[in-house]
């Protein structure tokens, strides 16, 4: 199948060689030739900046994007560059209908809940008044047009070079009694693969979060004790949410790889 990654940063390339190695015809893109420079040799790139107006009337763009599917791995940025990410994002769908395109994967992420307390799920009503919320349902928005769009919401990423540990190093956090929503890369890749066998293409909205309930204090204890950082907590009473993954696994037969954020955090180095 040829597949393109579209914004291909840290997750990305946490998929593109596997899915290479799956037998795909794979290839990613980026907004610059200088950046390409950096991505593994055995990928193939392609210089794609979704900002410029009349992508349309591209026709090396429209033949690479004709019957592929699509795993749109842009990060949303702020300010500005959230206005960017708008954009770039509607621009993606004008470009991926013109071309005839098969399906798209959007990683979306469930910071698309801030505000929210509690247990959450993909029905559940976000804060619009939160500019990240904004921002993240916009372009949710834009992709959803296509025919065929799959939506993943993902928790906080973890895996090769992004280890929690290092992330919270020196630092006081609070709530340590609140949920910790995190997903490995490897479980995103196996929802990848699991999409990509399951072929109907049905448009579809899912959370993708370790499922095991586990506390922020247990998470990033550990983290810090395998990292070998410190850092620590002040107690407070904050409200946290708790994000629920379960209708991915219910619709695909789904299971994680690492259930708990826990058990994930040694595939991190």
């Amino acid at each position: 199948m040829k597949i393109i990654i579209v914004g291909c940063g840290w997750l990305g390339q946490q998929l593109a060689l596997p899915l290479q190695q799956d037998g795909h015809q794979l290839y990613v893109t980026r907004r610059s030739a200088d950046v390409l420079t950096n991505l593994p040799t055995a990928m193939s790139g392609f210089v794609l900046d979704l900002r410029q107006p009349d992508l349309t009337q591209n026709q090396q763009a429209l033949a690479l994007f004709h019957d592929a599917l699509v795993l749109c791995a842009i990060p949303p940025g702020r300010g500005e560059t959230g206005n960017n990410y708008q954009t770039s994002l509607q621009n993606l769908y004008q470009l991926m209908v013109q071309a005839k395109s098969t399906a798209v994967i959007h990683f979306s992420s469930t910071g698309i809940y801030q505000g929210c307390t509690g247990k959450v799920d993909e029905s559940s009503e976000l804060c619009s008044q939160h500019p990240r919320v904004q921002l993240l349902y916009a372009g949710e928005q834009a992709l959803q047009q296509f025919p065929h769009c799959i939506t993943l919401r993902l928790a906080g990423l973890m895996g090769p070079g992004r280890h929690p540990g290092h992330s919270v190093a020196g630092k006081t956090l609070s709530n340590p009694d609140g949920a910790v929503n995190m997903v490995h890369a490897l479980d995103i890749l196996e929802a990848v693969r699991t999409l990509i066998a399951d072929n109907t293409w049905l448009s579809g909205l899912y959370n993708l979060s370790c499922p095991a309930p586990i506390t922020r204090e247990e998470f990033y204890l550990r983290a810090a004790e395998l990292a070998q950082t410190e850092m620590t907590f002040i107690c407070d009473a904050t409200q946290s949410r708790r994000v629920l993954a379960e209708k991915f696994s219910l619709r695909f037969d789904f299971k994680y790889r690492f259930s708990s954020a826990i058990d994930a955090l040694t595939y991190c180095f």
